[in-house]
This record gives structure tokens, C-alpha cells and sequence, in this order.
């Protein structure tokens, strides 16, 4: 429709009803940026009264990021640098270490294959104590064995069925039918004397070494 010519105020009635439409108007009410760019410059985007604030792709930012309250992260992530937790945490889940990563409490280090408790070890199935003895699995008789090797040749062992007491040159062995001793010299320090008059010799069988009393 044409303007009125003869209404010289028809033009300023039509601003008027433009701003007082501009005054009532909630641009971001229900509103979308394309291609475009929404700045804030020293001011506060603030979602309240139970608003949600979605993203649909991605959130990239520098500088600080603070949150308060309750908050969780659902999917795989990746975090880069170096993180300082304070107060309690719960894991639940596995912890992978890989690329030499470790975990320190005190003088307690786990890192991959090798757990560290002040001087000493636990590292593929030894335990390496500071003074270099260690205990391992299936040092002798099968993975069934447990030991003690205090260092050099000697060590202490034992599964179900027997017992090892070995040092250079000489062994103690023990086992379910039998106790054997093998060294250059066996000594027996500080025996008894004032034998009873029933007492029986001992005698050793040379092709063997089997102990008998004598009859």
C-alpha cells in the first residue's frame, strides 16, 4: 500500500511502531548464527534457573577453565600435561601404565613389570631385596619352587615334595623319603657324652653313603 501523502506524520507513527516492536523483541529467544560469530567482550554469558548449555561438536579454548559442582565425563579422552589431584579419588576400572609412566606414594613406585619399595624389588617374579638377595619362583623342582638366594652360588629352596639348603660344594636336601647331606666334611659340633650302655654304633655304607645302626 502506498503512503499516504497527505498524513505528514505517517512516517514517524511507522518508527515509532518499529522501535516499540524492537523494545518487546527477544532476538535470542529462538535465534542461530550461521557462518557467523558471537562475541562477548568483558561480559558474562550466564546459563541459570536450570538451563542446559549443548555443544554439538567441538569446544576448543585457552586460558582458564574452572568448574564447581558435581561433574562427569562419559567416552575416551586424552589428556596432555601435567594434572594435580587434590583430595580423594576412586578408581574403578583397570590403569594401564605404558611408555615408562609410574605411580609414586612415599617410597612406593609402580611402574610397568617392576614394583619398588624403598631399596627393593619386585621385577619378573623376583623379589630383589637392597642387599642384592632375592627371593624367586621355580629356582629349582619347577615354577612350584620357592627360594632364597642370598647371592653367589648359594640359595635356599623349597616346593611340595623337597627342601635345599646349598652353599659352595655342599648341599642339604630333604624330601618326602629321604634326607641327604653331601659336602667334603660333615662335622657334628658339641655332642653329648656318657652314651648309654645300649647305644649302637653308626655305620655308613660306602657305596651309597646310607647311615645304618649297627645291630
Amino acid at each position: 500500500m502506498a503512503d499516504d501523502l497527505s498524513d505528514g506524520f505517517a512516517q514517524v507513527r511507522k518508527l515509532q511502531q518499529e522501535v516499540r516492536r524492537l523494545q518487546n523483541a527477544r532476538p535470542l529467544e529462538n535465534s542461530s548464527v550461521t557462518n557467523g560469530r558471537l562475541r562477548f567482550i568483558g561480559g558474562l554469558l550466564l546459563i541459570d534457573s536450570g538451563g542446559t548449555l549443548q555443544i554439538v561438536g567441538q569446544l576448543i579454548g585457552n586460558g582458564e577453565f574452572r568448574w564447581v559442582g558435581p561433574w562427569r565425563l562419559e567416552g575416551p579422552g586424552t589428556i596432555t600435561g601435567n594434572v594435580t589431584q587434590t583430595g580423594n579419588t576412586t578408581q574403578q576400572g583397570n590403569v594401564n601404565l605404558t611408555g615408562g609412566g609410574k605411580v609414586t606414594a612415599g617410597n612406593v613406585t609402580v611402574e610397568p613389570n617392576r614394583v619398588t619399595v624403598g631399596s627393593a624389588w619386585l621385577e619378573n617374579g623376583e623379589l630383589v631385596l637392597s642387599n642384592g638377595a632375592k627371593v624367586a619362583v621355580g629356582l629349582t623342582g619347577g615354577t612350584s619352587s620357592i627360594g632364597l638366594v642370598p647371592g653367589g652360588s648359594a640359595d635356599i629352596s623349597v616346593n611340595t615334595l623337597t627342601a635345599w639348603l646349598r652353599a659352595t660344594g655342599a648341599a642339604i636336601s630333604v624330601t618326602t623319603a629321604q634326607a641327604r647331606i653331601a659336602a667334603p666334611n660333615i662335622i657334628l659340633d658339641s655332642l653329648p657324652t656318657g652314651a648309654p650302655s645300649g647305644a649302637k654304633a653308626v655305620l655308613v655304607d660306602p657305596s651309597n653313603g646310607k647311615l645304618y645302626r649297627a645291630a
